[in-house]
């Protein structure tokens, strides 16, 4: 099924299927970090809730982190004296071949004095699989520019962060899951797991969203997993600092697969492998 990309706003680009229209956005406002707004499961249901109302700084799929060096904020909006702002440099690059759609970009974290701390290069690949299920592959690579940066433990952080949608979480009648067995946030807050997945019922089908770490990532995902919502291998709240010096590089990659049906152990086992093996 062929996918295609079309600018829908100077900010946004559209990622639309023949048949099915839009089934992912990527939005880049100046005042907002680069993030993911909409992925279109089975059944034409987006399975990401963008900027709840009670959680303004919890975008669908974005990668950003609340304490960086002295206290700077890349994640909140609250306080403008430590806000920091990553911006997206030059243009979106794309490219969709068949049932396959990249994007890519390079975006600068800016300190509030205006001076770039971080340079990064990320990418997406949307790939469309039969009866509407899909792949999305994350994947960042984080550069400081000129000085040693430090990654502060906080669970106000998201490399990425995935926000499920309301009708998909736990505490809304989903279940969350991981691939040492354990069920729930009390179970699975903090601990390490090759994959978490979280499925719900809809429509009268069952819809599941799983999130794969990759073998390649340097530390194992210690799951940020609450049962209202939010996801995330959290890649340093509970393992400690990470400490990058100028000319040190971080490179961080995960799948997140969109799947009809129960999230069975055995098959997103099958589906950890091979993205492993990518």
């Amino acid at each position: 099924m062929q996918l295609r990309f079309g600018q829908e706003t100077p900010h946004v680009m559209n990622v639309g299927a023949e048949g099915i229209g839009t089934i992912s956005r990527y939005v880049w406002y100046p005042e907002l970090h680069p993030h993911i707004t909409c992925l279109l499961g089975p059944g034409k249901r987006n399975v990401l809730e963008n900027q709840p109302a009670d959680h303004l700084h919890h975008h669908g799929i974005c990668f950003s982190h609340g304490v960086v060096n002295d206290h700077l904020d890349f994640y909140l909006y609250r306080d403008k004296r430590n806000l920091g702002q990553i911006n997206l440099v030059d243009t979106v690059q794309t490219e969709a071949i068949d049932n396959i759609g990249i994007l890519t970009h390079k975006s600068e974290w800016i300190a509030p004095d205006g001076n770039a701390l971080i340079k990064d290069h990320r990418s997406y690949r949307w790939e469309l699989l039969n009866d509407g299920e899909l792949y999305l592959d994350t994947s960042i690579c984080l550069n400081p520019v000129n000085q040693q940066v430090t990654f502060h433990p906080t669970n106000e952080s998201g490399m990425p962060l995935v926000r499920p949608a309301d009708w998909l979480v736990a505490n809304h009648g989903g279940i969350l899951t991981d691939s040492e067995g354990r069920r729930g946030e009390k179970e699975m807050f903090g601990q390490p797991a090759r994959w978490i997945d979280e499925t719900a019922e809809t429509n009268g089908i069952l819809i599941g969203l799983s999130i794969l770490d990759h073998p390649s990532n340097p530390t194992p995902a210690h799951w940020f997993a609450r049962d209202y919502g939010p996801l995330s291998p959290n890649y340093n709240y509970f393992t400690g600092p990470i400490e990058l010096k100028a000319g040190d590089q971080l490179d961080l990659r995960y799948r997140i697969f969109v799947h009809t049906g129960p999230g069975e152990p055995s098959r997103i086992n099958g589906e950890y492998e091979k993205f492993a093996q990518s």
